[in-house]
């Protein structure tokens, strides 16, 4: 077999820049966002903080679509399935691993190496790896990927690609580096806060993204060299075993504020808390309502809003006539909204410049909070910075925002049933997940679905199958078929044997649906050569007789 170390990677997902240097990737690090000078002036500048969105919207618009195709590393379509050489299924099903499946390549590599060949011969196309910022870097930038390094050869030598999910964030196993706790300790403003002072440590706010607090590095100068470090370490395997990156973009990597925290002061359906009470993200808040007129919006956010286990008509500020739709409430929830999506742009830029050169494809997750989804406020979503309305389409941005970096989108949820749901809610995932694919599908970005809890029943993994391969399923809107598919997770209770049974069974029905659609493929291929070569055998019409026995000159007059 060919070394694992010595496989070329695929022609479309070549590097571009083949040998870089750990200098040189740090000189990205540091230079990266040198086309993002305005965006990053917005940041700091009071004037320009309140219209941020329209900033990143226009910055979409003014670039040209022959620039946008150039700069792709790789050309993402709603409609223009990705390839890999060995004919990738146009549905790849990727599977979550545990962080104790791939620790286990240390301790039993042959164990680990027959749960991952028995994803490999069930049609699995690849699987999910957590990479945790707390545990690779102990020190600041000092590096540890030897766990990684073994579970990435035993992937390859199996068959399996590799997404990686860059975990810029904490969870109840996991802390951020303790470095970087530690320096929080000195400035505890660099985490998100509550308005009672609490501080969550889940993931750093951002409100230092520019802000050198990190040992002399701002957040995204920590993230990137980060991700530069990883392409430095791993440049051998990356687009051929390591394929994908999930970047991590707040809590549990997804695209939001931590308004519902891990710890015992949320619980479901509570409405969550505004997180923007650090001491930068208040002095962005005061410049901001200094450039609408109106300094004493600066001083906090909402005091009607509630607490975080409270429903929206328990509040002034969420219930049906409540003031989020006042012309104080509009500012306040677009400027919040506004200083997620810069972090966003800014990272996501930042993660093209590094992975995305070297042949990885990029993701973001979205969360899909559907809890009070059928009320107007959609009070759950406000509180995590997605501004998104019974009025307002809360989530175009952000898709205009990955369509320009090349970044495909990861939705969970697929397996949900507004029907499962708690009528007190008022939760709606189906219609949730609808307008998300259908914002995505509008700028043309590839949609990855997943399970948002682990069930191995029937009428989850039904749904699941449903809402990724039938295109007609959203409420009779066709949206094709996804581009992916993310099963969380494999663990212990996989293989349990009804468990395993029932997995095998829709992994067998994933294998089916991708043949009906690469015949489906073919099919279409076909039809215009059958029909080219249908013309081509047509005789060619002959003169008449009569035209045949003019003079050449007569001939010539009379087409005159």
């Amino acid at each position: 077999m060919q070394s694992l170390l010595q496989r070329s990677p695929p022609s479309h997902l070549a590097r571009t820049q083949p040998g870089r240097t750990h200098k040189q990737h740090t000189s990205i690090a540091n230079h990266v966002a040198a086309p993002r000078r305005s965006l990053q002036a917005a940041c700091q500048a009071p004037a320009a903080l309140a219209s941020t969105v329209e900033l990143v919207q226009q910055r979409v618009r003014q670039q040209p679509e022959q620039q946008f195709q150039q700069n792709s590393i790789v050309a993402f379509s709603t409609h223009r399935r990705l390839e890999e050489p060995e004919q990738q299924p146009a549905v790849p099903l990727f599977v979550s691993l545990s962080d104790e499946l791939c620790a286990a390549c240390h301790r039993q590599p042959e164990a680990a190496r027959g749960g991952l060949k028995a994803l490999q011969c069930l049609g699995v196309w690849g699987v999910v790896v957590n990479i945790w910022w707390g545990q690779v870097e102990a020190a600041p930038q000092q590096y540890d990927w030897a766990q990684y390094q073994a579970f990435f050869q035993l992937a390859g030598e199996v068959g399996l690609r590799v997404k990686v999910s860059f975990c810029f964030h904490g969870n109840d196993k996991h802390t951020l580096p303790a470095w970087v706790l530690e320096e929080g300790k000195q400035c505890p403003d660099m985490f998100f806060t509550d308005r009672a002072g609490c501080r969550n440590t889940e993931c750093l706010s951002v409100g230092v993204d520019h802000v050198p607090a990190l040992a002399g590095r701002s957040a995204l100068q920590a993230y990137t060299d980060f991700m530069a470090a990883f392409c430095d370490n791993f440049s051998e395997l990356l687009g051929n075993v390591v394929t994908d990156a999930d970047i991590g973009l707040g809590p549990r990597g997804e695209y939001r504020y931590p308004s519902t925290p891990l710890d015992s002061r949320w619980n479901f359906p509570g409405i969550g808390e505004f997180q923007c009470y650090d001491r930068f993200m208040v002095a962005s808040l005061s410049a901001a309502a200094q450039q609408v007129g109106q300094p004493h919006w600066g001083n906090s956010g909402p005091h009607d809003a509630g607490s975080y286990c409270q429903w929206p008509h328990q509040t002034g500020f969420f219930h049906h006539q409540g003031s989020w739709d006042s012309e104080y409430g509009r500012f306040f929830l677009q400027w919040y909204s506004s200083l997620l999506l810069l972090h966003a742009d800014q990272l996501l830029g930042r993660a093209r410049q590094t992975l995305g050169a070297a042949g990885v494809r990029l993701h973001a997750k979205l969360p899909t909070i559907h809890w009070w989804f059928n009320q107007a406020a959609h009070a759950a979503e406000l509180t995590a910075g997605l501004y998104n309305t019974g009025s307002r389409s809360g989530y175009l941005a952000f898709c205009q925002v990955l369509s320009r970096h090349n970044v495909g989108l990861v939705l969970t949820g697929g397996e949900m049933r507004d029907c499962e749901q708690p009528s007190y809610a008022l939760a709606s995932p189906e219609a949730l997940l609808l307008q998300l694919r259908a914002t995505a599908a509008s700028q043309q970005v590839p949609v990855t679905l997943g399970n948002l809890s682990t069930r191995f029943d029937q009428a989850a993994l039904s749904e699941l199958e449903r809402k990724g391969f039938e295109p007609s399923c959203y409420r009779g809107i066709d949206l094709g078929h996804v581009d992916g598919l993310v099963f969380d997770s494999m663990s212990d209770a996989m293989f349990e044997p009804q468990n395993w049974l029932g997995f095998k069974d829709w992994a067998g029905r994933m294998r089916e649906q991708n043949a009906a659609l690469a015949a489906e493929r073919q099919l279409r291929l076909r039809r215009p050569l059958a029909a080219r070569g249908k013309q081509q055998e047509q005789p060619q019409p002959q003169q008449s007789q009569v035209a045949a026995d003019q003079p050449q000159e007569e001939r010539q007059s009379a087409l005159v």
